[in-house]
C-alpha cells in the first residue's frame, strides 16, 4: 500500500528521521470511528457485548500451544493451535499468519518451538512474525474415562473425554498479556450390545478434538472482541520522493482516502529488576499519510 505525505517536506523529514530501518509504526485509519478499546487485564468467561473491531484487521499467529497433560505426548498442543486458527479465521476479523510460514519464521529465529513465549520476548516475537497478537497457552489437563456395564442381555460401554486449556493473547508491540481465559469441555460416546448385537465401541480418536472444540467454544467469543478491540499497528517500509509504502492493505481493510497517524519508534523501557523488556514506549506524533494506492497481494 502506498500512502501520500500530507504535511510537505516537514513530515517526510521526520519519518525519514526516525529511520525505514527502525520501521516506525503506523496507527489508524483515524477518519474511522471506533468504539474505545476493552480494559486490559484478566477475564473468565462472561456474556459478550456486539464484537466491534478497532481499526483495520489485525495480523495475528496462533502457537503450538504447551502440552502439559500426560496423555497426548506433546502432540496435543498442535491440535489447539490448530483448532483456534481456524475459528479465528473463520469469524473473518483476522489475518492469520499460516502454521507453515509461523514454523519457518519460528524455526530460523530459533523461538520456542514449544508454544510458550519467554519473559520479555513478546515484542522482539511479534517483531519477527511481524503481527499485532500472539495467541498461546497451554493444554492443561487432558483425560479419558472409561465406563461398562453388564446386564442380563446385554452390555454398554460409556467414554468421557475431558479437556482444559488455557489461553493468553500477547500484545506484540508492548509484550503485555493483555488477555487470559480458560474453558473446560467435555465430549461423551456411548455404545450399547444387546444379545451380542450392538456396536462394540475401541478408543476413539475423534474424541480428543471434539473435547478440545468445546473448551474452546467457552472463550472463543471473548477471545476475538479483546483481540478485535485492540489497536491496530502497521510499519512503515520505506519512504521514497513523497511517497510512504506501509505493510498492509487492502486484506487488511484499508481503503483509498483513509489517513493513517505516524509515530516515531519509542524508547524501550527495561525492566530495572529483571533486565526483561516490557515494550516500547509510543514514539512522537510524524503527522498523517493519506493512502492513494495499492500493490502486491495485500
Amino acid at each position: 500500500m502506498r500512502g501520500r505525505l500530507l504535511l510537505g517536506g516537514i513530515l517526510f523529514m521526520g519519518v525519514a528521521a526516525a529511520g525505514c530501518a527502525t520501521a516506525p509504526p503506523v496507527t489508524g485509519p483515524s477518519t474511522r470511528d471506533s468504539a474505545p478499546a476493552a480494559e486490559d487485564g484478566y477475564r473468565k468467561s462472561a456474556p459478550t457485548a456486539p464484537i466491534v473491531s478497532k481499526g483495520p484487521k489485525k495480523r495475528v499467529a496462533v502457537v503450538k500451544f504447551q502440552d502439559k497433560s500426560a496423555y497426548g505426548r506433546g502432540r496435543l498442543g498442535g491440535a489447539i493451535q490448530d483448532i483456534l486458527t481456524t475459528e479465528l479465521a473463520r469469524s473473518g476479523r483476522f489475518i492469520m499468519v499460516t502454521r507453515q510460514d509461523l514454523d519457518l519464521l519460528l524455526d530460523e529465529q530459533d523461538l520456542a518451538r514449544s508454544g510458550t513465549i519467554k519473559a520479555g520476548t513478546g515484542p522482539k516475537s511479534g517483531e519477527v512474525l511481524g503481527v499485532n497478537a500472539i495467541v498461546t497457552g497451554v493444554v492443561s489437563q487432558f483425560g479419558v474415562k472409561q465406563k461398562s456395564a453388564t446386564y442380563l442381555l446385554g452390555a454398554s460401554k460409556t467414554q468421557t473425554a475431558e479437556a482444559t486449556v488455557d489461553v493468553r493473547v500477547v500484545d506484540a508491540v508492548t509484550g503485555r498479556i493483555i488477555y487470559a481465559e480458560s474453558g473446560t469441555g467435555v465430549h461423551e460416546t456411548s455404545s450399547t450390545e444387546v444379545l451380542g448385537i450392538g456396536g462394540r465401541t475401541g478408543y476413539d480418536e475423534t474424541m480428543e478434538g471434539k473435547a478440545f472444540r468445546a473448551a474452546v467454544s467457552k472463550f472463543i467469543d471473548n477471545l476475538i472482541a479483546k483481540m478485535a478491540s485492540m489497536e491496530w499497528t502497521g510499519k512503515i517500509a520505506s519512504v521514497e520522493g513523497g511517497e510512504v509504502t506501509v505493510n498492509a492493505g487492502r486484506k487488511t481493510g484499508l481503503v483509498v482516502g483513509d489517513r493513517l497517524r505516524v509515530y516515531g519508534e519509542g524508547r524501550e523501557v527495561i525492566d530495572p529488576d529483571t533486565k526483561i523488556s516490557l515494550g516500547r514506549r509510543q514514539g512522537a506524533d510524524k503527522g498523517e499519510i493519506e493512502i492513494v494506492d495499492f500493490f502486491g497481494e495485500d
